[in-house]
């Protein structure tokens, strides 16, 4: 909610509206915190009394980014960041959905975590705040984690991050689940093992300098189809 109840016009900026399939410039009338309305020319056919008006000339106003992969330090590294510096720095950039990792610590892979940063968002955040719950148990690839409960407790989506699940029967089994909880599943498609460090690369000496070993090509395009090979 905006603290100055005065109604505010963006004037002259570039507006992106997909839901309208709008790019062109205009004006944005803002009153009690709610877009009024969004076109050309409404600061010729008048505004409200006391409006502020600011001049937007170059700049662009659309509707608020969503960044579907945030690492919040929260739980865990608070140090490094927490649910409220990272909103805050979100809408700074016109992020105004934040969709959390389940990299943290403890991981998000109990029901009770994602209840906390839920709670924790709504408490401190500016910008709304979803969390994602991990595929395997500690991401560890070899224990599916509770999909059904998780999705209860609110978790949008489930993933292992960074982490590739190499275990088919671990993720023959989280598709299953995933189908009959209607829970949307993110994976890295890479068939590599998580604890082996590696390089983007197919030139081995390429990689030799930081000490670690070179990624093959085959490693991405055979992981995916495996995992299409499942029945549904």
């Amino acid at each position: 909610m905006l603290a100055d109840p005065r109604p505010i016009l963006l004037a002259n900026a570039r507006i992106v509206d997909p839901s309208r399939d709008l790019d062109d410039a205009g004006d944005v009338l803002i009153a009690d915190g709610v877009i009024r309305d969004a076109r050309r020319g409404i600061r010729a056919s008048g505004v409200p009394e006391g409006t502020e008006t600011i001049d937007c000339r170059g700049r662009i106003v659309a509707p608020g980014l969503v960044d579907m992969r945030a690492f919040v330090g929260e739980p865990g590294a608070e140090h490094r960041e927490t649910l409220a510096s990272a909103s805050l720095a979100a809408a700074a950039g016109g992020v105004t959905t934040i969709v959390c990792q389940p990299e943290t610590t403890p991981v998000i892979d109990d029901p009770a975590i994602v209840d906390f940063v839920l709670r924790r968002a709504r408490d401190t955040a500016i910008v709304h705040v979803h969390p994602m719950a991990a595929l395997t148990k500690g991401l560890g690839g070899q224990e599916m984690a509770e999909i059904g409960l998780l999705r209860a407790s609110g978790a949008l989506a489930f993933t292992d991050g960074a982490r590739s699940v190499t275990n088919a029967q671990v993720m023959r089994r989280v598709l299953a689940y995933a189908r009959d909880f209607d829970a949307l599943e993110l994976r890295r498609l890479l068939d590599w093992p998580a604890e082996m460090p590696l390089a983007l690369t197919d030139d081995p000496l390429a990689a030799l300098p930081g000490g670690a070993l070179a990624m093959p090509s085959p490693a991405t395009p055979r992981a995916g189809p495996a995992n299409l090979q499942f029945p549904a």
